[in-house]
Formats: structure tokens, C-alpha cells, sequence
């Protein structure tokens, strides 16, 4: 009975106490974290991804992205699934882990500098979206909703094809416009809300091919856009998070690699 309780508490608190649909318990982590263990910034940078939730980067991954085309368009694609996850074979993984351990280095020990610890990453996803006819279901994060995360974590997108509107960009909102998205359409869940935009709020992230995009994707609301017929999107996905352990990593932020 308690428990049931406090699952139920933990799940709608957010929406409750902070307008967001994140758990309560992964809000008031963050408060404390942001207030007795990570440091405060002058960087532009980290201080727009602290007050607005994302900005893009200046730094160039043409390389990277181009070496990644070639090895996926080798791959047979099943096109009948509403969305495809690449393979990353052992010369991609070569290429990305020299991409974050020397390309990234700056940005993510700017981003240890903040969260006070050691940086590593969680994920890395390589995945192509389609078109699908009923945008109505949720078929690949195409419902407005924030990543079940705790603070400590962020996303960096990096486009591998040159992104319109038609190729289904991803959608975003600040922090302060998630919030007054939350309240205007009345959301409940990623699959329980009015759907009105705010139009002159949202980020909708249409760029060309190597563009960064960085992201605090689980305070800030996002979706897949809707990709139009004959056409799909291709991104990487990169998830980091900020480890407990102090550890000496030099230049390699694969800490968890087995």
C-alpha cells in the first residue's frame, strides 16, 4: 500500500510541483545536485544549457559524419519498420571514440568542470527514422516527452545528412517554454495531452549534415518531428552522464567500456 503510494507520488509529483513530467524524485535530485555539488560556470556555453536546456556547437564533425555514411549505406536497411538502428561496426566505433576523446574533449571537460565529477558515456545510438502514416501512435519518440534521466545526464545529436523540415527534425522546447507547454495543453504523459504548439517557442533543429546539437533531454520536452513520405532522417545519438567516481581517464571518457 505505501509503496503503491509513493510510486504514484514519485510519478505525478513532477507534473505537480514543477510542471514536469520527469519523476519527483529526479527533480529534487537535481535541485540538490545543482546546489551542493556542482559548480558554478562562466562559460556561455554551459550557462545557455543551464538557463535555456540546449545550444548547438560550433564544432565540426564532417569527418566523422563521412566515415559513417560510407559504413552504413554497406548495411542492409529493413525499410518496412517505421524506424531502423544501424549497426556501429568496429571501424565506426574506432572513428566516434576518437571523435568524443579528442574532437568533444573541450566541451564535455567544460561539462566535468560543472557537474563537479568525471564525465563518461552512456550511449550511442546510430538511427534512421521513416515516414509514418499515424503520427497519432507512438512509434519513435514522436510524443512530446522529457528522458526518464536524472540531471546528471545530457545528449548530444550530431546530423548525419543535411536536416529539413520534411526529414522530421527533432522538436524542443527551453525549459521555461516546457513548462508553460505542460500547463497550456493540459499534459499528463507523453501519450495524454493537447497537442497545440507554441509556435514561437518551439526549437525545431533543421541544419546540415555534422551540425551539434546539445541537449538537457530530461528536463526539456522534445520529440522526433514528422518525416514526410520519401524521405528519412539519419542521426547519431550520443548520451552522457556524470559519473560518481573520481577516477584519472586521461583523454578517455569510455569508462564503462567492457
Amino acid at each position: 500500500m505505501i509503496k503503491s503510494v509513493l510510486t504514484k507520488i514519485n510519478k505525478k509529483g513532477g507534473l505537480l510541483l514543477f510542471n514536469n513530467p520527469n519523476t519527483l524524485y529526479y527533480l529534487i535530485f537535481y535541485k540538490i545536485y545543482q546546489k551542493f555539488i556542482s559548480k558554478k560556470t562562466n562559460d556561455e556555453e554551459i550557462k545557455k544549457f543551464l538557463k535555456v536546456g540546449y545550444f548547438k556547437s560550433s564544432i565540426n564533425s564532417k569527418k566523422l559524419t563521412k566515415l559513417i555514411n560510407e559504413e552504413i549505406h554497406k548495411q542492409y536497411i529493413n525499410e518496412t519498420k517505421e524506424y531502423f538502428h544501424f549497426d556501429i561496426n568496429d571501424k565506426m566505433k574506432i572513428k566516434i571514440k576518437d571523435f568524443i576523446n579528442v574532437d568533444l574533449k573541450d566541451l564535455i571537460n567544460k561539462f566535468e568542470k560543472f557537474y563537479n565529477t568525471n564525465i563518461s558515456i552512456a550511449k550511442i545510438i546510430i538511427k534512421r527514422n521513416f515516414f509514418i502514416k499515424d503520427t497519432s501512435s507512438e512509434v519513435y519518440s514522436n510524443h512530446y516527452h522529457v528522458d526518464q534521466n536524472t540531471f546528471n545526464h545530457f545528449k548530444v545529436f550530431i546530423n548525419l545528412m543535411d536536416i529539413d523540415n520534411s526529414k522530421g527534425p527533432l522538436h524542443i522546447y527551453s525549459k521555461k517554454n516546457s513548462k508553460a507547454f505542460v500547463i497550456k495543453n493540459r499534459y499528463k504523459n507523453r501519450n495524454e495531452y493537447n497537442d497545440t504548439e507554441l509556435n514561437e517557442d518551439v526549437h525545431i533543429n533543421v541544419g546540415k549534415e555534422g551540425d551539434i546539437f546539445v541537449a538537457d533531454t530530461s528536463e526539456c520536452l522534445h520529440k522526433a518531428g514528422k518525416v514526410e513520405q520519401g524521405h528519412y532522417r539519419d542521426i547519431l545519438f550520443i548520451t552522457f552522464m556524470a559519473i560518481p567516481e573520481k577516477i584519472d581517464n586521461g583523454a578517455d571518457f569510455f569508462y564503462y567500456e567492457k
